[in-house]
């Protein structure tokens, strides 16, 4: 091992290298042919991290067995392209370069050299891959993101009461235009007329057979449902303007018993769908509404600065009578497919509730 010294402005600093030179030849002498291919790589990084750590004015060249050389230039930091540059290689192997860059950074503590800062350690190929194929994580929140998940079951068919008063949809279409007048980029966010509704459950329906199987669960509870209703009508009064959270707009309805009776109606439906293995338990709480406008619906509104609805835009109908809805079927109805010509949700069965008087 050749190694030359000038310019160094005191013998410390000279006996400093000599160590480190010295503990360099003896690492790459006894370790594995790997960490020889890589000796290159491992001793200019190690140079470099020395240098950024003791930034003084010095001058060394290095020769390992003709594998490497290194040059630091007097008062030359490394730039953040060569470290990223570095850090960035990727290694193979028995961890050769793992072990000489944890005792140079030894080495740099017992010197006083280290100034705080030690040499990161490369990522093993196999430790990048799990990291995930994405690209580098740079936070435990990236971490959290890049780790495994089961497949999607984002919900893709409902059970749902359709709205068939006339009065109501009018009433809803006037409530729309009103706040339209007044924030018209809230165009996309509204829920189209045809499709307003009342939903009682949603789920996630995985192919054929299990649509065929929830179909004939409104089949089943019909009997039930007889019953529950005991020959009378589910009259559902609707009146009111709300919202959730400011981002959902929706009309209520007016107390009494017949939001125990709807809400009967949707735990018949879920224990039925559970016990075929349709739905999983631990939903949300069922809470009657009817959605007139959601932001969700057109997402583009949050870089245009609309986060929130603003209340003002419905303040004349939080207290309005819309009509009475009688519930006339339950239909089971896809997120996903075209709708159907007179604007409703594709409905693949229903149940008639009008036979039960």
């Amino acid at each position: 091992m050749d190694v030359q010294f000038s310019s160094f402005q005191s013998r410390k600093c000279h006996a400093r290298v000599m160590h480190l030179s010295r503990l360099l030849f003896g690492l790459l002498s006894t370790g594995s042919r790997t960490a020889h291919q890589n000796s290159a790589v491992n001793v200019r990084s190690i140079w470099i991290c020395y240098c950024h750590a003791r930034p003084q004015a010095w001058l060394a060249q290095v020769n390992v067995n003709k594998m490497a050389s290194v040059s630091i230039f007097h008062d030359n930091e490394p730039s953040a392209d060569d470290i990223n540059n570095n850090n960035d290689k990727e290694v193979e192997g028995d961890g050769g370069s793992e072990e000489i860059q944890d005792h140079v950074n030894r080495v740099l503590t017992d010197t006083g050299a280290h100034s705080s800062k030690t040499i990161p350690k490369r990522e093993s190929r196999k430790k990048r891959k799990r990291a995930g194929s994405g690209g580098r994580v740079d936070s435990e929140e990236d971490a959290e993101t890049t780790k495994k998940k089961k497949p999607s079951q984002r919900p893709n068919y409902f059970v749902s009461i359709p709205i068939t008063n006339s009065q109501i949809s009018s009433a809803v279409s006037e409530v729309q235009e009103a706040m339209l007048e007044q924030e018209p980029r809230l165009a996309k966010a509204m829920i189209p007329v045809p499709t307003l509704h009342i939903t009682l459950l949603v789920t996630h329906l995985a192919d054929q057979g299990q649509v065929d199987l929830a179909a004939a669960v409104l089949a089943q509870v019909e009997t039930s449902l007889a019953e529950l209703l005991a020959g009378a009508d589910l009259v559902l009064p609707f009146s009111g303007v709300t919202h959730f959270r400011n981002e959902v707009v929706f009309v209520g309805l007016t107390p009494g018993l017949h939001i125990h009776t709807l809400h009967s109606l949707a735990d018949l439906l879920r224990r039925h769908f559970e016990e075929l293995g349709l739905l999983e338990g631990g939903g949300r709480g069922f809470e009657p509404h009817l959605t007139i406008m959601k932001l969700s619906k057109a997402p583009k509104l949050r870089s245009q600065g609309i986060k929130r609805v603003d209340p003002a835009l419905y303040s004349n109908y939080t207290s309005r009578f819309f009509g009475n809805q009688t519930v006339e079927r339950l239909d089971l109805c896809s997120m996903l497919k075209r709708k159907q010509e007179d604007g409703y949700y594709h409905t693949e069965t229903s149940l008639q509730l009008d036979t039960f008087r």
